[in-house]
């Protein structure tokens, strides 16, 4: 009964001393990890500080370089676009617009692309004048415009397009909000393209 006693006694003294002892141990082992560090340093010190600047000056270069390649390729991508949309001017697409909610029947509409405008003959009739449009060019060469006009009589008509790379299909989406109260969503495929006149 003595020797249980006695072990539970010396297993309750270590239970409370050990993590002292070992946050001890361990403390006293990293201040000597930090103190052959700063000898090093001292021991070193400007051999490393020439280091470091010429790490620094090789990253300062290497950012430089990064962002003249990015700033190239947006120039190059500007350039593009322009000369897409320089080739879609003076095009007309006739295309079908047919409704997403499977009801109602199929319209016929114009597409004009003309001084870097688009306009529509049906929706023209509605009192929707050209406007401007946004074109971005996809990774895989696919042209995506997008344009918004808005009529105070006849409402919002946003428009969506996508071109083919070689530019001679495309399709797209229309959301037109005719009123607060109603709206009409179409996709659209061209049907027939042709280049005007100037």
């Amino acid at each position: 009964m003595k020797r249980l006693l006695s072990l539970i006694v010396i297993l309750s003294f270590l239970s409370v001393c050990l993590p002292e002892a070992q946050a001890w141990f361990w403390d006293k082992k990293e201040g000597e990890k930090e103190k052959k560090v700063e000898t090093k340093v001292q021991k070193s010190g400007p051999e490393k500080v020439k280091s470091k600047v010429q790490e620094n000056n090789q990253a300062e270069e290497l950012q430089k370089k990064t962002q003249k390649s990015e700033e190239e390729a947006r120039k190059v991508k500007r350039a593009l676009i322009e000369q897409k949309r320089k080739e879609m001017d003076n095009m007309e697409w006739e295309i079908q617009l047919n409704p997403l909610s499977g009801k109602g029947k199929v319209l016929p509409e114009t597409v004009i692309f003309r001084n870097s405008q688009v306009s529509f003959i049906e929706f023209g009739k509605k009192g929707f004048t050209p406007s401007n449009f946004s074109l971005k060019v996809q990774e895989d060469k696919i042209l995506v415009w997008e344009t918004m006009q808005s009529q105070e009589k006849s409402g919002v008509v946003f428009w969506r397009g996508e071109i083919s790379p070689d530019l001679e299909k495309m399709r797209g989406v229309v959301s037109y909000q005719v009123s607060d109260k109603k709206k009409e969503d179409y996709s659209f495929v061209s049907v027939k393209k042709r280049a005007l006149t100037q």
